[in-house]
């Protein structure tokens, strides 16, 4: 089942009034396009009033995997970033029925908010289950990992900071892997090109679904070299 028609699959209910509040952002694309001045920072004490290390997922869906990860670590901070409002208001919805402190979300094209990426203010960055833009360079563009990407990875990771992907796409996996060789500023934290495992608190969606047919999955994690 392709990930479209999964997201179609998820409810849409929009949060109540205080919820969004709370949990979301829901900035004017236009707006960070033109002006990210306008806006803050990405960093926990800007976002969340206190000084603590922030994770990033990156096309977090339905937040199953962050909100995992930030009840099992309340003393950290935790942001999803998701362009599709279908699947954002379910996380917010799910993280305001279990009262979470140190969970935000913000709807929106992760590309718009580079500028809003300080340096070394991330501890985590997970990228689960991509979209893998197949079929042709056009799609291939948009994409998510790219130099790009990792460009900005060996500046906005903290020293001890670390880069989590996971795809179950082989020939995905093959483009990301020549990528990173060509950043020397970011590694591998293991000797394999990749892992052949991938440990959560909680399975997402994508990850059962895939699972269902015995498909293999592929993870790597990067660290900044210096």
């Amino acid at each position: 089942m392709s990930r479209g028609r999964r997201i179609a699959r998820v409810k849409f209910i929009p949060p109540n009034p205080k919820t969004r509040a709370r949990y979301l952002r829901e900035w004017d694309p236009r707006q960070l396009y033109h002006h990210p001045e306008e806006f803050g920072a990405l960093t926990s004490r800007l976002l969340f009033k206190r000084d603590a290390p922030l994770t990033l997922e990156i096309g977090c869906g339905t937040g199953v995997f962050l909100i995992a990860c930030a009840e099992l670590d309340p003393a950290g901070c935790y942001l999803g970033v998701e362009v599709s409002r279908r699947t954002v208001y379910h996380a917010v919805n799910a993280a305001a029925r279990k009262d979470l402190e140190n969970i935000l979300f913000i709807r929106s094209d992760f590309n718009l908010l580079y500028p809003l990426i300080a340096p070394a203010s991330l501890a985590g960055v997970h990228l689960i289950f991509p979209d893998p833009n197949l079929g042709g360079a056009r799609r291939q563009k948009n994409r998510i990992f790219s130099a790009r990407f990792l460009d900005l990875m060996a500046t906005a990771l903290s020293p001890a900071g670390i880069l989590q992907v996971v795809t179950d796409q082989p020939d995905l996996l093959k483009d990301m892997l020549m990528l990173v060789q060509a950043e020397p500023r970011l590694a591998r934290t293991h000797s394999e090109d990749y892992l052949p495992d991938f440990e959560s608190p909680v399975k997402t969606r994508f990850q059962r679904a895939w699972e269902k047919f015995d498909r293999p999955l592929f993870r790597f994690v990067l660290s900044r070299t210096s």
